[in-house]
């Protein structure tokens, strides 16, 4: 049967505190939800059951005076974004530490190399800009067991075939640029990151964020052009603005950590 690849967004990812930040914890597969897909098969709806890796974890396991995960971990699959073979993709960015199914996906752990493209994804990954995570493999076996010729189609009412992929033989696994599946999730929040944030901000702005945490309500934004925002007015030798004025808006460098942790407060919601 021929290979298959499944993309999945990250809501947000985990990169573990401590040690070096080399090591990212997220979701390769999700389980037992109807998803479209439109590939190689057809036209219908996938799910994944959540027994379906059992054999193939077990196959690529460590084991005897084995130590390491046999299989690959490839930054898009190792092509380019045109989908074509990439000599520079070629190379591992990774190496499995632990793979494992839980109740809602397969669960990836994964220690990053040392290397220059590692080095380029993980920065990607902790910014935001790489929001996708994907696999490749074999569905050995499904319900229904056989594709129709031409594949599964909606019926006469639009209806679409739901195809339960009972075992998936694992052959690798990566970050990807371009998520397609809708419903997959990495655990946690960046906590080493929002320890920094946090300790970066004055008291009345962790008040303030106490307050949004509660409430939902957005952080201001610095006025266009004017990072610092506006200039004090009143006498200068005042301490601060008076109680009745609005609290002053925040710096170029807090407007970024609202908008991070915005970021991470909506994916922690969505969890």
């Amino acid at each position: 049967m021929d290979a298959f690849m499944r993309s999945f967004p990250l809501e947000d990812i985990r990169v573990r505190a401590g040690g070096d930040g080399r090591t990212v914890e997220a979701y390769a597969a999700v389980f037992d939800t109807p998803t479209e897909i439109t590939d190689q098969d057809g036209h219908y709806l996938e799910v994944i059951d959540r027994r379906a890796f059992e054999r193939t974890l077990q196959q690529l396991a460590p084991a005897g005076s084995r130590s390491t995960w046999r299989v690959g971990v490839f930054y898009n699959h190792g092509r380019t974004l045109w989908g074509t073979p990439s000599e520079r993709g070629s190379m591992p960015i990774g190496t499995p530490v632990e793979v494992r199914a839980d109740n809602r996906g397969l669960l990836t752990v994964t220690r990053y190399n040392k290397t220059e493209l590692a080095d380029e994804v993980l920065e990607n990954i902790r910014e935001g800009a790489i929001t996708g995570q994907s696999f490749t493999g074999r569905f050995t076996r499904s319900d229904p067991g056989k594709t129709p010729r031409m594949g599964w189609r909606p019926d006469s009412s639009g209806k679409l075939k739901t195809v339960k992929r009972q075992e998936i033989a694992l052959k690798e696994y990566g970050p990807t640029p371009f998520p397609a599946y809708p419903d997959a999730a990495v655990i946690g929040v960046r906590a080493e990151q929002l320890a920094v944030l946090l300790g970066q901000m004055p008291d009345q702005e962790r008040e303030r964020l106490a307050d949004m945490l509660r409430t939902g309500t957005p952080a201001e934004s610095p006025a266009e052009g004017d990072p610092e925002g506006p200039p004090a007015t009143g006498d200068p030798a005042s301490a601060g603005p008076a109680a009745e004025d609005p609290p002053p808006r925040h710096s170029a460098r807090q407007a970024i950590a609202w908008a991070k942790l915005r970021a991470e407060i909506k994916a922690r919601r969505a969890l």
